[in-house]
This record gives C-alpha cells, structure tokens and sequence, in this order.
C-alpha cells in the first residue's frame, strides 16, 4: 500500500513537471535573451567598427563587415567587383572591394548617439578631443541596422576611340 502512494505521489509530481516545465523554459529562454547587436543603429556602427579593424587580418571579418552595410553600399561594392572581375579576369566578390589594411578610424570613439527617423538613422560618433565628430547613416534592413557608407559611384568604364581593337 505505501509503495502504491509513493508510486502515485511519484507520478503526479512528474505529471506537475511535465505542465509546468515549458513554462519554465521559455520564462528562462527569454530572461537570457539579449538582442542582437545590429538591434540599435549604435550597436551596428560599433560592430562594424570591429569587423572592420579585424579586417586587416582577418579576411572573414571583411566578409562579416559586408554583411552589415546596407543595400545601397552594397549595390555599389557589387558593381565594383563585377567591373573588377571583367577587368582582370577573375572573379571578384563584393566583399574583396573592401580594400584589406586601407581601413583606419582617425579616432577612437567616445560615445554614439543616434538619431533615429522611421526606418533611417544617424549615429553621431564623438571622440575625446571636439574635433573627433562623425556622422553615419544606417538603415533599418528586417529586424537590425546596416551602415550606409557615402562611397563616390563607380567610375564610368571609359571606352577606345578604336572600339577596342
């Protein structure tokens, strides 16, 4: 008769764990959730900040500094590596137009402030001395911030007075 309770009581306790135990789950799961770092137009410009500087010896970081520029940059480094690629005769990717080791920030940032507008922004990027200012354009892709990076448009492909031959 004792061993049928504790097996009884045994059961209803796993039965209770059972019901209660997604609840637990997903309360821990969103307790320890952080948002992503791209969630904030700061948080953007600061992770591209250090992809960029790992760059210069890491040729992943170049690849994941890409991915957070936003579609008018990137349309812009896409025509560059097509032009590059029929130029040279190899195929070159967006990614490789962010030239290796030519990326220097001329100060180191302070603080950032962004002054969000629906779906663009500008992060105001202060360093230590008044001089040390910049301003970056983002804009919101999906759920995170991508930087607009004001690159002059590819150069016009110039063409022999002889048609080429």
């Amino acid at each position: 008769m004792a061993a049928r309770r504790v097996l009884a009581r045994a059961l209803a306790l796993s039965m209770l764990a059972a019901s209660v135990a997604p609840l637990a789950l997903g309360l821990s799961l969103s307790a320890c959730s952080r948002p992503a770092p791209d969630a904030t137009p700061e948080g953007a410009v600061r992770l591209w900040l250090e992809k960029m500087e790992a760059s210069t010896e890491d040729p992943r970081a170049a690849r994941d500094a890409y991915q957070l520029l936003g579609p008018r940059t990137r349309h812009n480094l896409e025509e560059r590596a097509e032009r590059a690629s029929r130029a040279q005769g190899r195929r070159f990717e967006a990614h490789e137009m962010i030239a290796p080791g030519r990326f220097g920030m001329r100060f180191r940032p302070h603080a950032m402030t962004a002054r969000i507008d629906g779906d663009t922004a500008n992060v105001d990027v202060v360093g230590e001395a008044p001089e040390e200012r910049a301003t970056v354009p983002c804009v919101r892709v999906g759920a995170g911030w991508r930087i607009e990076v004001d690159l002059p448009p590819p150069p016009t492909p110039s063409r022999r007075p002889d048609g080429g031959l």
